[in-house]
């Protein structure tokens, strides 16, 4: 028995090695082809290029902008109503599991299209009108990691108790549920900003000069500057999901400690 641990320890770490070299390998190559000169040395030139170029600029303050409108407006809608799903009609949850696979089923072109001429004139005019366009793309990952969090708690039992202490709905969600789920929250927040630094069709086809958009066009006259971007954006993304985990940790600790 002892053997067969071994062997299965072995694999495990194994995959693991595998799977974390199948991530670094292409961060390091494009650290090496971005960062280093043709002498070899390591350089800041393309950061110091791309701090110079005020398209670039503009369009990554307008993505962080549109990040932080679509993850409040994803929060928004789906903590309410993941908490409403699990405590009023449980039974519907495969279908509307389901319901919230759509968005990965139906090609990002048709979905920009529809979008297009769903919209309001005036709406359109708008790049922030693609905060509504990045929820329902982020909706398949910020549902499940939303609804997992709620799954993993005595959902019933705390809101009976909240309840029988006189807290409205909103009382409750705010005071009680919130904090025992943001894990979740953590997670949706992290997957979705991670899908608006990257989204790349429907800011194309809606011809808004956004993060990825402006990026790709830098890279065909400045590969060095497209590159050295994309491997410091997809380096920020890890330092937020870093962040959260670290700040959960920590609330998770203080509460353990109070009680």
């Amino acid at each position: 028995m002892a053997g067969v641990g071994i062997i299965r320890s072995f694999f495990q770490y194994l995959v693991i090695s595998i799977g974390l070299l199948f991530f670094a390998l292409p961060i390091y190559a494009s650290t090496l082809f971005a960062f280093r000169d043709r002498d070899g040395n390591f350089t800041a030139d393309p950061i110091r290029a791309a701090g110079e170029n005020e398209a670039i600029m503009e369009s990554l303050s307008l993505t962080m902008k549109i990040a932080t409108g679509t993850v409040l407006l994803t929060l928004a809608i789906l903590i309410p109503t993941v908490a409403y799903i699990h405590l009023v009609i449980p039974q519907s949850r495969g279908w509307i599991e389901f319901l919230t696979l759509t968005p990965l089923v139906i090609p990002p072109i048709v979905q920009g299209v529809g979008f297009l001429y769903s919209m309001p004139t005036s709406f359109k005019a708008t790049p922030y009108a693609l905060i509504f366009a990045y929820t329902i793309l982020a909706l398949p990952f910020s549902y499940r990691a939303l609804d997992s969090a709620f799954t993993a708690i005595d959902l019933r039992t705390l809101y009976d108790a909240s309840v029988s202490l006189g807290g409205n709905f909103f009382t409750i969600m705010k005071r009680v549920l919130i904090p025992n789920v943001a894990t979740g929250i953590f997670g949706a927040v992290f997957l979705t900003i991670a899908l608006v630094l990257g989204e790349f069709a429907y800011a194309s086809l809606l011809l808004w000069d956004t993060f990825p958009t402006v990026l790709a066009v830098a890279g065909m006259s400045g590969a060095t500057t497209a590159v050295a971007l994309s491997v410091l954006s997809l380096l920020g993304v890890w330092l937020v999901l870093t962040f959260f985990t670290i700040f959960n940790q920590k609330k998770t600790s203080t509460m353990v400690g109070v009680k």
